[in-house]
């Protein structure tokens, strides 16, 4: 092993967190267009469910799924975006799922415990968090 300078060559982990991204990414790119382009079908999801502030939280909702998707598949803000589609999911597993015997068990698992893993890991070296990463670390420029 030798103390040589910094590179910025990615693995086969970054690629691996870049396939777990794109999956994340799209599958909330999905669930978080229905939501934004039917705000009245969430906000009544909201009231359905007696939420508080549904004409606030509900929008709010649409938003984080739908913002969190694009940020996802860029690799910007990984794990605050993470962070929240997490917290998401618990809500919607304890909140609607829980209701639903027959479908509890479904995606909304495995993006629970995909955002968690990317909560951990951050985005990986294809993103935009690497990017700005090495943009403002000295061993970073070019």
């Amino acid at each position: 092993m030798t103390d040589g300078p910094v590179t910025t060559a990615r693995s086969p982990r970054d690629l691996a967190l870049l396939c777990l991204r794109f999956g994340l990414g799209i599958l909330f790119l999905r669930a978080g267009w229905a939501k934004v382009s039917s705000l009245a079908g969430i906000i009544g999801l909201w009231q359905r469910l007696h939420l508080p502030a549904p004409h606030v939280f509900g929008p709010v909702h649409a938003v984080v799924e739908f913002g969190g998707a694009i940020l996802l598949l860029a690799g910007g803000l990984t794990r605050v975006t993470a962070f929240l589609l997490a917290v998401d999911m618990v809500g919607a597993l304890l909140l609607v799922k829980i209701h639903t015997p027959a479908t509890f068990i479904g995606v909304e698992w495995l993006a629970l415990w995909m955002s968690l893993a990317l909560l951990v890991t951050g985005a990986g070296g294809y993103s935009l968090d690497a990017r700005f990463r090495r943009g403002r670390s000295p061993a970073g420029s070019r």
